[in-house]
């Protein structure tokens, strides 16, 4: 799972680089005359499908941004019920929107739908991106689930923090 989940992180960079190609590729075009039909759109693909590619691998290496105010208060054994609550909400949710963006995936393809810019494109090519990541991010919060359930801590969960280490503001008036 580890290496779908670095593939996935290797493909949002290289649509990140996409990116960067196409607002390059774009300037130096304006400045020669030459305009480069629908590349705001295809730029805005690789966002997406760079945004999402990321997530399952964002969510394995603890990039995600964790609001842990509360939980790192809680005593060791409230605080495994309240990670374990965090991965199950985080599995529904992430389920849920999967769910959804196959649904819409499919019907892309049914309708045989496409983009709308100077480059017609069928649809489900960009959506597939968003589809990927979203499956790729639900694995990511199945495979933590099932660590919890054998005992281990999620992988997203780093180096735990010393609370004694932080820096008080006494003296600061």
């Amino acid at each position: 799972m580890d290496r779908l989940f670095a593939a996935c992180g290797g493909l949002a960079a290289f649509f990140l680089v996409g990116i960067c190609v196409l607002v390059l590729a774009q300037v130096v075009g304006r400045l020669l005359g030459i305009a480069i039909p629908s590349a705001d759109e295809f730029a805005g693909y690789c966002l997406s499908a760079s945004s999402f590619l990321a997530l399952g691998y964002a969510l394995r290496q603890n990039s995600h941004i964790r609001v842990t105010l509360l939980i790192d208060r809680l005593p060791a054994g409230k605080r495994r019920i309240a990670e374990g609550l965090c991965v199950a909400g985080g599995l529904a949710l992430s389920l849920y929107i999967t769910a959804n963006t196959a649904e819409m995936v499919y019907y892309s393809v049914i309708y045989e739908d496409l983009t709308q810019g100077l480059v017609p494109v069928p649809l489900w090519i960009p959506q597939s991106g968003m589809m990927i990541g979203v499956i790729v991010l639900s694995l990511a919060f199945l495979v933590d689930g099932v660590r919890m359930l054998r005992g281990l801590d999620p992988a997203y969960i780093g180096p735990t923090r010393d609370v004694s280490q932080i820096p008080s503001e006494s003296g600061s008036r």
